[in-house]
C-alpha cells in the first residue's frame, strides 16, 4: 500500500491523460461510421448491454449520433484538460455509454473495455489536469511549480493496475476454457487455422502468414507458452520500472504478432497508449514537455475555454 500511495511527479500523470484522453477522441472519430450512424440497423438486432440496458428499445438515429459527437467533445476536453472537474467523468460515462450503445447490435467488442476503464480511472482524478493543461494554463500552473504528490502516483499505478488485471483475466479465462492445453500450443494452432478458414469462406481479410504457419506443429508450444507467462505473469510488471518496461515490450510485440498471424488488430495496446503508464514518460524532453505548456496557454485563451 504504500508503494501504491508513494509520491510521483505531476507530469507523468497529466501525460497519460493526454496520451488516452488523445486516442479515445481520435478513436472515436476513426470509428464514427460504427459508432454514430445506426441507420443501417434493424431493430431487431437490439440487445442492449451495459449502461445501453436502461433503454427499452434503441435510440433515434439523430440521437445516436448526437451522443457520439458529445462524447468526442468531451474526449477532446479531457485530453486538453479543459474544465476538467466536468468534462473528465462526463467524457468517461459519455465513452462508456457510447461503447456500451455500439456493443448492443449483435457483437460485442470487447477491445473497447481497456481504454473506457482508463478513462473512467483518470476521469474522476481531478489532479489529473494540475499541469500539461488548459486549466493549468489558466492558473498559471507549470511543470515546476508543483511538488511530487501521492495523487499523483496512485492514480497512474491504478491505470497500470487496471492494464495488467484485463491480461490477466485473459489468462484465466484461457485456463477455464482449456486448461493447461493453451500452452502446448495446439488450440492456439487450431484457433488459427479456424480464423484463416473462416474468414477466405466468408471473403474477409485473413492473415496469409497465419494460413502457411499452421502447417507446423513445432511453433504453437513456444507461442502458447510465452501467451500464458505474458498474461498470467502480467502483475509482475507492477514490481518495477525494468520489469514494467519487459512486460510491456513483451505484450506489444504480442499484438503485433496476433495481428500478422490472424490480422486482428486491438488498436489501443498496439498503439502504446494502453501501456503508456507503465512507461517513463517522465523522461520525455524538456523542450517537448514545454511546448505542450505553451500550447495549452493559447488554448486557455479561447473564448469557449476561458
Amino acid at each position: 500500500m504504500n508503494a501504491f500511495l508513494a509520491p510521483a511527479a505531476a507530469t507523468k500523470l497529466a501525460l497519460v491523460r493526454l496520451l488516452v484522453g488523445s486516442f479515445a477522441t481520435l478513436y472515436l472519430l476513426v470509428r464514427a461510421p460504427v459508432l454514430a450512424d445506426f441507420r443501417a440497423m434493424s431493430a431487431a438486432r437490439f440487445e442492449p448491454v451495459g449502461l445501453a440496458a436502461l433503454l427499452d428499445a434503441p435510440m433515434s438515429a439523430q440521437l445516436a449520433f448526437a451522443a457520439w459527437a458529445v462524447c468526442t467533445l468531451l474526449c477532446a476536453l479531457f485530453a486538453l484538460g479543459a474544465r476538467f472537474t466536468w468534462t473528465g467523468p462526463l467524457a468517461a460515462l459519455a465513452l462508456l455509454w457510447v461503447t456500451s450503445y455500439r456493443n448492443s447490435w449483435g457483437m460485442v467488442f470487447h477491445t473497447d473495455n481497456l481504454l473506457v476503464l482508463h478513462m473512467l480511472a483518470l476521469g474522476v482524478t481531478p489532479a489529473a489536469a494540475d499541469v500539461l493543461s488548459v486549466d493549468a494554463a489558466r492558473r498559471g500552473n507549470t511543470r515546476d511549480s508543483v511538488a511530487e504528490d501521492p495523487r499523483y502516483g496512485w492514480p497512474v499505478r491504478l491505470v497500470s493496475a487496471l492494464t495488467v488485471a484485463t491480461y490477466v483475466l485473459a489468462g484465466v479465462a484461457k485456463l477455464k476454457i482449456s486448461g493447461l492445453d493453451w500452452a502446448s500450443g495446439e488450440v492456439l494452432r487450431s484457433t488459427m487455422a479456424h480464423d484463416a478458414v473462416r474468414k477466405a469462406a466468408v471473403g474477409s481479410i485473413y492473415s496469409p502468414i497465419g494460413a502457411w504457419l499452421v502447417q507446423f506443429q513445432w511453433p504453437f508450444p513456444v507461442f502458447g507458452a510465452l501467451t500464458m507467462a505474458v498474461e498470467l505473469g502480467a502483475p509482475l510488471a507492477l514490481l518495477g520500472r525494468r520489469i514494467a518496461l519487459l512486460w510491456a515490450a513483451m505484450v506489444w510485440s504480442f499484438h503485433l504478432g496476433v495481428i500478422a498471424t490472424m490480422a486482428i488488430a486491438f488498436p489501443y495496446p498496439l498503439s502504446g497508449v494502453a501501456l503508456a503508464s507503465l512507461l517513463p514518460l517522465e523522461r520525455i524532453p524538456v523542450w517537448m514537455l514545454s511546448f505542450l505548456e505553451r500550447a495549452c496557454a493559447q488554448l486557455a485563451r479561447l473564448p469557449g475555454l476561458r
